[in-house]
């Protein structure tokens, strides 16, 4: 799994040094195909991370469905563009906005799924996995996000089991992801 370095895998806003979106999308792929005896092409290529990775995962899914066949969210911080300010998190804000830019910014409506989901074409996406324990405070921006995606006609599925934002959960549904990119790619 590359590093992310607290990105979410996205080219930030403020720090133009940080392009973590192209890194992934160019970069790493690029990479990986000239350097390894990778298969190429979107056919050949899948897309999956836990958490932050795994809203950078879907995130890039939604905004280059033409480079991947499969992606998967474990656990994804689907709704971190906007979530609203807390002070208990204040510091946290502060920095989700450093990456997003301010409320309303392009940056932050080109790297929310929810907005990204109703604009794309729906047969041309890649396949989507997401699972979220049922005891995580992700689990309704997940919920709300697979309705989203039902309502589009876009092909997911989304599976909720016990369990809280932890590799003890997280173990478990990395092989149910398996299953899933196995069989769409037969």
């Amino acid at each position: 799994m590359p590093e992310g370095n607290s990105s979410y895998y996205t080219n930030s806003a403020e720090r133009p040094e940080d392009r973590y979106e192209d890194y992934i999308v160019k970069d790493l792929t690029a990479e990986v195909e000239n350097r390894f005896p990778a298969a190429t092409g979107r056919a050949n290529r899948a897309i999956a991370g836990v958490s932050m990775g795994g809203y950078g995962a879907i995130k890039i899914a939604l905004k280059f469905p033409e480079q991947y066949a499969f992606s998967a969210g474990i656990s994804p911080a689907l709704d971190v563009p906007t979530r609203s300010l807390s002070i208990k998190r204040i510091a946290q804000w502060k920095f989700h906005r450093s990456i997003f830019g301010g409320w309303g910014s392009q940056t932050q409506r080109d790297n929310d799924p929810y907005l990204l989901a109703q604009s794309v074409v729906a047969n041309k996406m890649p396949y989507l996995f997401f699972t979220c324990g049922e005891q995580e405070g992700l689990l309704p921006a997940n919920q709300r996000f697979a309705k989203e995606l039902t309502a589009r006609g876009i092909a997911f599925e989304f599976h909720t089991a016990p369990g809280d934002h932890n590799w003890k959960q997280w173990d478990q549904r990395i092989a149910e992801m398996f299953a899933s990119l196995f069989k769409q790619f037969k």
